[in-house]
């Protein structure tokens, strides 16, 4: 119960994504706020060096596995919220990909950090 309740979370944070971009014109893609989770105040990890890589996908569990151990006590929920987040703006800063490319590669983004966290 308590996955499907976490997955139905993340479906909503990509539906927002991608209901954001509608809302604001077809060449918007709305990123949530990137917030750390650490709390406020906390010092955010940079991951966009990482995330910008050809191979992102694949690096997936080797990130949250790094910010599991930097935050030690943050639920898996919003590790993953933090990873998505911080996806959404290397991807929207990529011209050469059209809005629904974006939307797709944030969607198919999530979902793997979904099924690789739970």
């Amino acid at each position: 119960m308590k996955r499907s309740v976490e997955k139905s979370f993340f479906a909503i944070l990509v539906a927002g994504l991608a209901l954001g971009a509608g809302l604001t014109g077809a060449s918007a893609l709305e990123c949530p706020k990137l917030q750390s989770p650490g709390g406020a105040g906390a010092a955010s990890p940079d991951l966009t060096a990482q995330l910008s890589a050809k191979d992102a996908l694949a690096q997936i569990p080797g990130i949250l596995g790094s910010l599991k151990e930097q935050f030690p006590g943050v639920s898996k929920p919003m590790l993953v919220d933090f990873l998505i987040a911080s996806y959404c703006p290397v991807v929207k800063a990529n011209t050469s990909l059209s809005d629904e490319e974006k939307m797709a590669r944030v969607k198919e983004f999530a979902d793997r950090v979904v099924s690789k966290a739970f």
